[in-house]
C-alpha cells in the first residue's frame, strides 16, 4: 500500500490506494501546465477525461486538489505536497519500467543458477563473471539433471543450464544452447582398437547408469548392439577422463569436458565417433516471466564463454580441437 497523505493532516482519507499511476500521471501533467486542456494535449486525452480523473481524485481523497479560481491552475496545499511527492513515484515507476525492459540493466537480489556437472569448472566461472552485475549474490550449483531439476521445482534455482531430453517442463522456458559430440577416450595402449574391439576386450567406464549422459551412452551402446556393460561407473565425467588416462579402460565423453585443459587430458587418446554419431542438447531453462530480459543474456553470455574456452583450445590444441565438435545456433564450431 502507498498512502501519499498523511492521515493527520488529512482526517478523511481513506487508508486503501485511492488512485493509480495514471491518474497520478494526469493528475501531474494539470499541475505542470497549469491547464487540463494542456494537459489533455499532452496525454492525448479529452479534456473532459482529464476533468474527470481530477474530480474523481478529489472524491476518493476528500480533497481539494486545484484553486479553480485562479489561471493558469494552481495547486492547493495538499495539492502541492501530493505533486511534489507524486513526481518522485512517478520517476521511479518510469525508472523501473525502463530497467525491467532494458536487457541485463536488472539487478536482482540473489539468483541460484544449476549447472551440468561437465560445464561446472571454466564455464561456470565464465558465466558468473560474464554476469556478475546482475545479481548481489549467487548460488552456483552443479549435479545431475534429475537433481538440478527437483531443486528448480523446490525454488532454490531460478536457472538451469542442463541437458535437453525433451521432457515436458511445466512453467519452465526452454532456450536451445549447444549441441555437442561424444566422443571415444581411450589411453594410447588401446588407440588401435575399433569400439567393438574395446566393447568385447576392454573395461568400459562410464557415468551413471541413472544420469542424463549414461542413459544416452548406454541407448546409443545398444543400438549398435554392443554388450558394453560399464566395468566401473562414476557420478563425475572428470574421473572418467582420469581413469582412461590411467590406462584403466575406454570411455565415451562429451566433447565439452575435454575443453578443459587437465594434465590427464594429455595422456588420453580422443576419436570421433565413426557413424551413427551421437550428439547430447545442452538447453537453458528459466520459470515463464519472472526474469524479464535475463534468460537473453545469459544465452549470449553462455555462448560467449563457449566461443571463447573453444578459441583457446583451438589455438594452443589444434591436435586435440580437430576431434571435438560443437555447435551453438546455426553456427559449428568443427573444422
Amino acid at each position: 500500500m502507498l498512502q501519499l497523505l498523511s492521515n493527520a493532516a488529512v482526517p478523511n482519507m481513506q487508508t486503501n490506494r485511492d488512485f493509480d499511476l495514471a491518474d497520478l500521471e494526469a493528475f501531474i501533467s494539470v499541475c505542470e501546465t497549469g491547464s487540463m486542456t494542456e494537459a489533455a494535449r499532452r496525454l492525448k486525452l479529452t479534456e473532459s477525461a482529464v476533468s474527470h480523473i481530477i474530480r474523481r481524485m478529489e472524491k476518493r481523497l476528500s480533497i481539494t486538489l486545484f484553486d479553480r479560481s485562479a489561471r493558469p491552475l494552481k495547486p492547493t496545499v495538499l495539492g502541492a505536497q501530493l505533486f511534489n511527492r507524486g513526481q518522485r513515484l512517478l520517476q521511479d515507476a518510469t525508472g523501473i519500467n525502463q530497467e525491467l525492459r532494458a536487457k541485463g540493466r536488472v539487478r536482482h537480489s540473489h539468483l541460484g543458477i544449476g549447472i551440468i556437472e561437465t560445464l561446472g569448472t571454466w564455464f561456470a566461472a565464465q558465466l558468473v563473471h560474464e554476469l556478475a552485475a546482475n545479481a548481489r549474490s549467487w548460488t552456483v550449483v552443479t549435479g545431475s539433471n534429475t537433481d538440478l531439476w527437483t531443486r528448480f521445482y523446490a525454488r532454490e534455482l531460478s536457472t538451469l543450464i542442463v541437458l535437453e531430453n525433451d521432457e515436458p517442463r511445466p512453467s519452465a522456458s526452454k532456450i536451445p544452447l549447444f549441441r555437442e559430440s561424444v566422443v571415444l577416450i581411450t589411453p594410447p595402449s588401446l588407440s588401435h582398437l575399433s569400439l567393438r574391439e574395446l566393447a568385447e576386450s576392454t573395461p568400459f567406464i562410464g557415468a551413471h547408469g541413472d544420469s542424463g549422459f549414461g542413459r544416452l551412452t548406454s541407448a546409443y551402446l545398444s543400438r549398435l548392439r554392443l554388450n558394453a556393460a560399464p566395468a566401473v561407473t562414476f557420478g563425475m565425467l572428470e574421473s572418467v577422463v582420469l581413469m582412461v588416462a590411467r590406462g584403466f579402460g575406454w570411455a565415451l565423453v562429451p566433447s565439452l569436458l575435454l575443453l578443459r585443459d587437465t594434465p590427464e587430458r594429455q595422456d588420453i587418446i580422443i576419436r570421433p565417433l565413426e557413424a551413427p554419431s551421437v550428439y547430447r542438447r545442452i538447453t537453458l531453462a528459466t520459470r515463464q516471466f519472472e526474469l524479464g530480459a535475463l534468460p537473453e543474456l545469459i544465452e549470449t553470455s553462455a555462448h560467449q564463454a563457449l566461443e571463447t574456452q573453444v578459441q583457446k583450445t583451438r589455438s594452443l590444441h589444434p591436435e586435440i580441437f580437430s576431434k571435438l565438435s560443437f555447435r551453438q545456433g546455426h553456427d559449428d564450431f568443427a573444422e
